[in-house]
């Protein structure tokens, strides 16, 4: 506590490793006893375990939507992620609880929130409810509410509706043989042998691609959101890769390059009609490899099972986790052990047939 010249009083303590003063900044007493008053108050909230910081009351009444849109501002996102963060927010969450203020958003409010959101869309459902539990992270980590009221940890994984297909080297082999127009072949090879995403391949260029097409570097990802393309970093920062490229698959990237790619260094390895910037559509290419599947006797057939098929071909080879992992570019170990445990029930299924021969 400190004397001013105009004989008036600051208060400060020291908690937590921080200097703390009342709020708004600045604010004095007009007598000693004030001050005193005020630190034996702060102090009192302290051995209680009921303390927040100066100011925080006035924080806790901002509505929830006010602090999520304060909060998504200040997160470094791509421009696709920060346009999806705000559409989730405006469309699915605020509606709801936008207005609550920050002290009253309860466990009870948010499950309520939550038996009735996108009950038909379980991955958007995800979503939001993943959002909604940073932001009140965010807000518990700025002594803003005393607990996250997101305690549904399920409620952020969303349940595949649809089981992903491993394809075996045969069935890949026929689905790039039966591929149209032929200027996505190389991509289908690419994406089974390889793992590329659709976003990855989207964005490749020339000079991505070595000279003799023994490796593939992927440095960044075209995305779509609507009507417009985004191109930035790949989906995590272990995307950023060099992927290198089986023999049995080089002549036919070399060939593309040659007579479907631009000369120039930047231009696009596979270029479509998504507008000015030339980008293959998701359109374009679930169409091509559907049709192709179909041709080669497997129906609705994904670009994302190519991309499965060459991470489960990769564990085959015996690839520790972090191997797949650097190969795929995931930066979790968890989608690396399904690759390794459906190599293990191929293993398996090989063992059943031997037996049987």
């Amino acid at each position: 506590m400190t004397k001013l010249p105009s004989g008036r009083y600051r208060a400060s303590y020291l908690h937590e490793m921080t200097v703390w003063t009342p709020t708004p900044r600045g604010t004095t007493f007009g007598s000693k006893l004030d001050a005193e008053g005020w630190l034996a108050d702060e102090r009192r909230r302290i051995d209680r375990g009921t303390w927040t910081p100066p100011g925080t009351e006035i924080e806790r009444g901002r509505t929830l939507a006010d602090y999520a849109e304060h909060r998504i501002a200040q997160r470094t996102l791509t421009p696709r992620t920060r346009k999806g963060y705000t559409e989730t927010l405006e469309n699915h969450i605020a509606p709801v609880l936008g207005e609550v203020p920050l002290s009253q958003l309860s466990v009870t409010l948010v499950r309520a929130w939550y038996s009735t959101l996108l009950l038909d869309k379980p991955t958007a459902r995800a979503h939001a409810y993943s959002l909604l539990h940073s932001i009140c992270r965010d807000a518990v980590s700025e002594k803003l509410i005393d607990a996250n009221p997101c305690v549904e940890r399920k409620a952020m994984n969303a349940k595949r509706t649809r089981k992903i297909r491993t394809l075996t080297v045969a069935q890949l082999t026929e689905v790039a043989e039966h591929t149209e127009p032929k200027e996505l072949v190389a991509a289908v090879l690419i994406a089974g042998w390889c793992g590329l995403r659709s976003g990855e391949l989207k964005g490749l260029q020339r000079n991505d691609i070595a000279e003799d097409a023994s490796v593939v570097s992927v440095r960044r990802a075209v995305t779509y959101r609507s009507g417009e393309y985004f191109e930035g970093a790949p989906k995590t920062e272990d995307g950023v890769r060099d992927v290198s490229v089986p023999k049995r698959i080089r002549p036919a990237i070399l060939a593309h390059l040659d007579k479907h790619t631009g000369k120039g260094a930047q231009s696009l390895v596979f270029a479509g009609n998504g507008g000015p910037e030339g980008y293959l559509t998701d359109w374009q290419l679930r169409r091509a490899v559907a049709t192709a599947g179909r041709a080669a006797g497997i129906d609705n057939l994904r670009p994302h099972e190519l991309r499965h098929t060459a991470a489960t071909l990769a564990a085959q080879t015996g690839a520790t986790t972090k191997e797949l992992m650097a190969r795929i570019g995931h930066s979790t170990a968890d989608a690396a052990l399904i690759y390794q445990h459906a190599a293990a029930e191929r293993d398996a299924a090989i063992a059943r047939k031997l037996d049987e021969m």
